[in-house]
C-alpha cells in the first residue's frame, strides 16, 4: 500500500502484481523480413518435430503444414518416383521456386545485343539447394500452397527439369517480372497466374493484320521524321515502336469494359508519336511545328503556338474504338522536369 499526498490530501493506492503474466501474443511476419533458412540444420529439426506431431494430431499444427504433410504422404505413398523424397527436399524445392519468383527478374534477357554482364544471384542456383544433374529426371511433389501459377495446376508432381524449365520460361524470358513485395495475396495470384501460365494469346489472322498496320504507322513515323528533319531534337521511339499498338490495344479494351476517360502523363520519349498515332494531334500539326510554324494554314482557331517546344505540349481527343465505343484520352502537357506532371495527371484523375 502506497500513500500519495495531493493538495493536503492523502489517496491511498494499493498496486498488486499477478503472479502470472500474460504470454504476449506474436505478431505476424511479413515474408520479406524472414531471414531464417530451411536448409539450416535448426530448420531441419523443426520440421522434423512439427511432422511428428502432426502424425500425433493433425489439429496441432498450422492449416497451411496439415495441407502440406497430408498431400506429401499421400502423394509419397501412391507415386513410387517420390517414395525416397524427404520434407527438407520438399522444402528446399519450394524454397528454389521463390527465388525465381522473387529474384529471377536478375537473370531475365534484356539485353538484344548481349552486351550486357550481369552477375547472375546464387540463390537462382540448384546446387545452392543441394540438387545435382542426377536429380534433374526426379520427380518431386510440389503441392498446391493455395497458389496461381503452375503450383495450382492439378500436376503436384513434377520431374525437376520440368520445374526448371517453366521457371525459366516465366521469369528469365526477355520480360523480367518484380511483384512479390506485393503484399496483398489476391494481387500476388493474380499476376503470378498471368506469369506462370505458358499459354500466350491467340489472335486470328484479321487482329494480327489491325496489330501489324498499327506497329508500320509507328515506324514510318519515326523513319519520315529521321529523314526529314535529321538534325531536329524529336525524342524519337526508334526500338520502342511496339508501345503504340500496345496502348492502341490497351486503349480498346478498356472502352470494351467501360473506361469513359483517361489522363496520360509520360516523358519525352515516343510522346510526338504518342501525339500523332494514338491521341490523333494532326500530322500536320506536327509536321508544321519542326518548320517552325504554330499552326496549318487552313486549322485557323484549332492549335495555337506555345512558344514551348514540339515534345512539350498535350492535347486531347475522343478515341473511336473497334468495338464500336469512343473513350475520351487526354495527354497532359509536359514540362522539361518529367516528375511534375504526375500530381497534374493524379489531380486531373
Amino acid at each position: 500500500v502506497q500513500v500519495i499526498p495531493v493538495e493536503n490530501r492523502y489517496f491511498h493506492t494499493t498496486f498488486i502484481k499477478s503472479k502470472a503474466q500474460a504470454v504476449p501474443v506474436p505478431r505476424p511476419v511479413p515474408l520479406s523480413r524472414l531471414t531464417d533458412s530451411f536448409l539450416d540444420g535448426t530448420s531441419s529439426v523443426y520440421l522434423e518435430e512439427l511432422q511428428r506431431a502432426w502424425e500425433e494430431d493433425p489439429n496441432s499444427v498450422d492449416e497451411s503444414w496439415d495441407n502440406f504433410f497430408r498431400n506429401f504422404v499421400g502423394q509419397a505413398a501412391t507415386s513410387p518416383g517420390i517414395s525416397g523424397q524427404t520434407i527438407q527436399e520438399s522444402m528446399r524445392l519450394l524454397l528454389l521456386v521463390r527465388a525465381y519468383q522473387v529474384n529471377g527478374h536478375m537473370k531475365a534477357k534484356l539485353d538484344p545485343l548481349g552486351l550486357e554482364q550481369r552477375e547472375i544471384p546464387d540463390d537462382l542456383d540448384p546446387a545452392l539447394y543441394g540438387f545435382t544433374d542426377a536429380n534433374l529426371d526426379h520427380e518431386f511433389f510440389i503441392g498446391v500452397w493455395r497458389m496461381s501459377g503452375f503450383l495450382s495446376e492439378n500436376r503436384p508432381v513434377q520431374t525437376l527439369r520440368a520445374i526448371l524449365t517453366r521457371l525459366e520460361q516465366a521469369y528469365c524470358g526477355t520480360i523480367g517480372y518484380e511483384y512479390m513485395h506485393i503484399a496483398g495475396r489476391d494481387k500476388c495470384n493474380w499476376l503470378r497466374d498471368k506469369i506462370e501460365t505458358p499459354t500466350p494469346m491467340q489472335y486470328n489472322r484479321q487482329r494480327r493484320e489491325v496489330m501489324l498496320d498499327r506497329l508500320i504507322w509507328s515506324t514510318r513515323f519515326e523513319n519520315f521524321l529521321a529523314t526529314k528533319w535529321t538534325a531536329a531534337k524529336r525524342f524519337g521511339l526508334e526500338g520502342g515502336e511496339t508501345l503504340i499498338p500496345g496502348m492502341k490495344e490497351m486503349f480498346d479494351r478498356a472502352a470494351d469494359l467501360g473506361v469513359e476517360t483517361i489522363v496520360i502523363g509520360m516523358s519525352h520519349r515516343g510522346r510526338l508519336n504518342v501525339l500523332g498515332n494514338v491521341v490523333r494531334k494532326p500530322l500536320r500539326q506536327i509536321f508544321s511545328e519542326f518548320s517552325g510554324g504554330t499552326r496549318p494554314v487552313d486549322e485557323v482557331g484549332l492549335y495555337t503556338g506555345t512558344g514551348d517546344v514540339k515534345y512539350h505540349p498535350g492535347t486531347s481527343y475522343d478515341r473511336p474504338t473497334r468495338g464500336g465505343k469512343r473513350i475520351h484520352l487526354s495527354l497532359v502537357a509536359n514540362p522539361s522536369h518529367l516528375e511534375a506532371v504526375d500530381p497534374v495527371v493524379v489531380g486531373k484523375n
